[in-house]
């Protein structure tokens, strides 16, 4: 029998881990996109219905790197193509909080998600078995079970100036 010189793959090596009665819990991948140094929303199309936000993020452990803000508005593009991403350094936390403006939001039901990245390299960090080694979070602190919540757990209304709270892990 022809021995394989493949890696097994990383969802079998979890799920193998979990069957085994581990309990391990984390996003497996958190897709943050690249964005502009400075702090921006994508700008919405001519006439679009927008409204700015608040995100109050609690559970910032470093000064160091930087906050990653993604926004998403669909199921299909849940964690692969958001309409607006941000970015705020870590460095302006107070006492473990941050207020962040999340301006010119589509009108309806977004998701959105959060990623601390303390090395500043752009990216949620992940080990070898694909679970974040940075914090992380979810609108409405939503988690999921192997894996990232589905986009329904994560939606909020976007209502002209309210304040999203979450968490990070």
């Amino acid at each position: 029998m022809k021995k394989s010189n493949r890696k097994p793959h990383a969802l079998s090596m979890f799920l193998s881990l979990a069957s085994c009665g581990l309990a391990l819990s984390a996003a497996l991948a958190l897709s943050l996109p690249a964005a502009p140094a400075w702090a921006a929303d994508v700008v919405p199309a001519a006439g679009a219905a927008t409204a700015d936000m608040e995100l109050e993020l609690t559970g910032i452990a470093s000064s160091e790197g930087q906050i990653l803000i993604s926004v998403f508005a669909s199921p299909e593009d849940w964690l692969k193509k958001p309409v607006a991403v941000v970015r705020a350094e870590a460095s302006s936390q107070k006492d473990g909080r941050l207020l962040i403006k999340l301006g010119a939001l589509p009108a309806g039901r977004l998701a959105l998600n959060v990623a601390h990245d303390l090395n500043s390299n752009g990216r949620l960090d992940m080990n070898a078995m694909r679970m974040p080694t940075e914090p992380f979070a979810f609108s409405n602190n939503a988690t999921g079970m192997f894996g990232p919540p589905k986009f329904d757990a994560a939606l909020f209304e976007v209502k002209a100036g309210a304040r999203l709270s979450v968490s990070l892990k």
